[in-house]
């Protein structure tokens, strides 16, 4: 099919801490690679854009989503996949029936409420994650929102003394770490052990697409260790550090409406999934995950001084 030029959608801020929304396309249709370039433009200056009003299939919003870049391959098995680049973000099935609330793949969604970055856990983690709500909660509902928190700020607003405390630190980043959370969860298999061991990244994390800004990168369900203090300190840092992200200055909790298709930068933002009835209503997504080019840099990696894409 031809690639369709779009260049008359509308951009409206969504909250004075981050977010857009982008407004008039319609991504059923190809889209060419200025359209991409424009809208990778504004999610380095938001932080996160929806693109309002789609109604995609999994190809769609497949081809879609290679326009950014590779996509990563899920570690998980049996994770409600339906295939290795496509995750169903769900309390059904992929075949569309209701789960318990105490079935694995609803309870390891429950990890994701805590504040984190996709795929924190690899050596080269996530670039930018594309979520698109198939079923959404119905407006009475309480919950069931997604909070992302601007990384940039939130480091920009810690206090000098404790910006050179955290310098030269590193986090521990481990996928299996949710089995710590929620120790009703299956055990790894040998197959994701060996795809996701864990890693160290720096806690100031470098940009060198932006002049070398600095952010945090941090998880919640990820780790709570941090390299190069004692067990009690670091997750006592790491306490303090969660606590400072979540200020309200920081965030932006984003209502889902059916057909939007959320996009966010993993780079510089958290997300947490808010909790909401379970047993009550059916919340279905798709997500997608455009891989990162190249490792987290800190002021004293190596390749500080290099300049790595996103």
């Amino acid at each position: 099919m031809k690639e369709i030029p779009v260049d008359n959608f509308d951009v409206n801020p969504l909250s004075s801490a981050m977010g857009a929304e982008v407004v008039g396309l319609d991504l059923s249709k190809p889209v060419n690679q200025v359209t991409i370039d424009k809208l990778k433009n504004l999610l380095d200056q938001y932080g996160v854009i929806c693109i309002r009003g789609q109604s995609l299939t999994e190809a769609q919003q497949l081809e879609f989503s290679k326009k950014w870049g590779p996509l990563e391959e899920f570690p998980e098995e049996d994770k409600t996949i339906a295939a290795s680049t496509v995750y169903n973000v769900a309390n059904v099935s992929a075949d569309g029936k209701s789960l318990p609330e105490d079935d694995h793949r609803v309870v390891f969604q429950k990890v994701n409420a805590r504040w984190h970055t996709d795929s924190s856990y690899r050596y080269i983690p996530a670039y930018a994650s594309l979520l698109y709500a198939i079923e959404v909660l119905p407006d009475e509902a309480v919950g069931g929102r997604t909070g992302f928190s601007n990384m940039i700020l939130a480091y920009e607003a810690l206090p000098s003394e404790l910006k050179q405390t955290i310098e030269p630190l590193h986090m521990v980043h481990s996928y299996e770490f949710g089995r710590r959370l929620f120790p009703s969860l299956p055990p790894l298999s040998k197959h994701e052990k060996e795809a996701v061991p864990p890693v160290s990244h720096p806690l100031v994390r470098l940009h060198p697409d932006q002049g070398d800004r600095r952010s945090l990168y941090i998880t919640a369900n990820a780790g709570n260790e941090v390299s190069g203090m004692a067990l009690d300190e670091g997750m006592e840092l790491h306490r303090k550090l969660i606590e400072h992200i979540s200020n309200p200055d920081f965030c932006y909790f984003h209502k889902w409406r059916k057909g939007d298709l959320v996009v966010w930068d993993n780079r510089s933002t958290l997300h947490k999934a808010e909790a909401y009835d379970m047993a009550r209503y059916r919340r279905v997504f798709r997500r997608t995950t455009v891989a990162g080019q190249g490792p987290v840099l800190g002021p004293y990696s190596k390749l500080a001084n290099a300049t790595i894409p996103a």
